[in-house]
């Protein structure tokens, strides 16, 4: 089977995000979508962090409980249903734009699809992603799966989220008056 993917018809993988997602456009959701997803996926969890942030500001958009049997999200539109959305780290059930850097500093984000075992997360919308991350938690033993290298970073921080049996990212840039091209 294809490695698991998830991407955006609206942001290139690695490429700036278009200002209509971000704070100095209209701010609305970018579509993602996903494909090849583990057989046994039950249910879709959607993250977007931005990289460099401190902690308290990193998530910008947070979605569980997503139906692999959705096609994905579709820009500006709402979520597919059963969905629910999460709070972010600003304290919004919402989308948080791109904000500029005041010092014109490039800023990375992750869009992160996780695949889980489990049909539903039983969490009310508006969870933050550390119970998000906990509900994903459970007894792994490390006789039963290795953990992976050192130098997997990601897979080291979902290592012991035990209900999580996939995931893909992509990753998008933006800085201040650096894509007037979109």
């Amino acid at each position: 089977m294809a490695e698991m993917k998830v991407f955006s018809t609206g942001i290139d993988p690695e490429d700036w995000i278009p200002h209509r997602f971000t704070a100095l456009g209209e701010g609305k959701t970018p579509s993602i979508f996903w494909q090849h997803l583990p057989e046994k996926t039950q249910s879709l969890v959607l993250v977007m962090e931005w990289r460099e942030a401190a902690s308290g500001q990193r998530v910008h958009w947070l979605v569980y409980d997503l139906p692999p049997t959705a096609e994905g999200i579709h820009e500006g539109g709402p979520l597919p249903a059963g969905a629910k959305l999460g709070r972010n780290d600003f304290g919004e059930s919402a989308y948080h734009a791109p904000e500029p850097d005041p010092q014109h500093q490039l800023r990375h984000y992750d869009f992160v699809l996780f695949a889980t075992d489990l049909p539903t997360l039983d969490l009310a919308p508006g969870a933050d992603f550390a119970t998000v991350k906990g509900r994903l938690r459970k007894a792994v033993h490390g006789d039963d799966i290795a953990p992976p290298p050192a130098a997997d970073v990601r897979a080291r921080e979902l290592y012991p989220l035990g209900h999580i049996i996939g995931n893909a990212e992509f990753s998008g840039h933006f800085a201040r008056d650096t894509d007037r091209h979109i």
